[in-house]
């Protein structure tokens, strides 16, 4: 089964007053198309319309609780900005997951993000792995007092459990723990042998109705080459992608 498309480039002609209002710098028109798109694309009959508007709602009128004080002014990832992040909150907040698994932390743009959705749901638990100061790009590294997470205000951090280490050996173990997990988010090292490991460790204990969510699928082919092998239908948003069982 091949990947669909769900990026910007993809979306334009389908929907020229969103994107004309994007290049003039209002982006939340053709986020909301692509959003939309997508989601009755890969849900198909599970979709429901006014969840994923509703989610869509509380990200543009601001409702999301605050993240921690950035005294340091330093430049996070996965953010409300781009559509993948709007992509994560509203997954997390439709499909409403007692049990989430995350791979990579760094400062917690990510994090943030999942449990505030959590928050609204009131409903749910995120297991976090990091391994500090591995990173590639220096800009998820620490240099300073800030620790793993830091953005996470201490208000969300309720529904969170963060395990410091390398995901090759807490991840087996806490898949062994949960038995089953609804919704699988990978953002750590994303070399092609790492992310084929954690794809196909976690897949045996996705649920029926769980998805698999992948930062940086552009920068190699393991999402691709798992998603074809097992049949999952996909997306590709401009670097995230997604997948379920169909």
């Amino acid at each position: 089964m091949s990947i669909r498309e769900a990026s910007s480039r993809k979306a334009a002609i389908r929907h020229p007053l969103a994107t004309a209002a994007f290049i003039f710098g209002n982006k939340q028109a053709l986020h909301r198309a692509i959003i939309l798109e997508s989601a009755a694309y890969l849900f198909g009959k599970k979709y429901t319309k006014n969840e994923w508007l509703n989610a869509l709602n509380e990200i543009d009128s601001g409702q999301l609780l605050p993240q921690a004080e950035n005294k340091e002014n330093i430049a996070v990832g996965n953010n409300l900005n781009t559509t993948f992040g709007k992509w994560i909150y509203c997954c997390v907040r439709v499909l409403k997951p007692e049990f989430m698994i995350e791979t990579g932390v760094a400062h917690g743009a990510s994090s943030w993000i999942i449990l505030n959705a959590m928050h609204r749901n009131s409903k749910g638990r995120l297991y976090s792995i990091d391994l500090p100061d591995n990173d590639t790009n220096a800009a998820y590294n620490f240099q300073s007092k800030s620790k793993t997470g830091w953005i996470v205000p201490g208000k969300l951090k309720d529904r969170w459990e963060l395990h410091l280490g390398d995901a090759k050996i807490i991840l087996p173990d806490l898949l062994k723990q949960l038995r089953n997990i609804d919704i699988f988010f990978h953002d750590s090292d994303h070399s092609y042998e790492h992310m084929q490991f954690e794809f196909e460790t976690i897949l045996p204990f996705l649920s029926p109705e769980g998805i698999i969510l992948s930062d940086d699928v552009h920068k190699n082919n393991a999402f691709s080459e798992f998603t074809g092998k097992h049949n999952l239908k996909a997306l590709q948003f401009n670097k995230g992608g997604c997948a379920v069982k169909p």
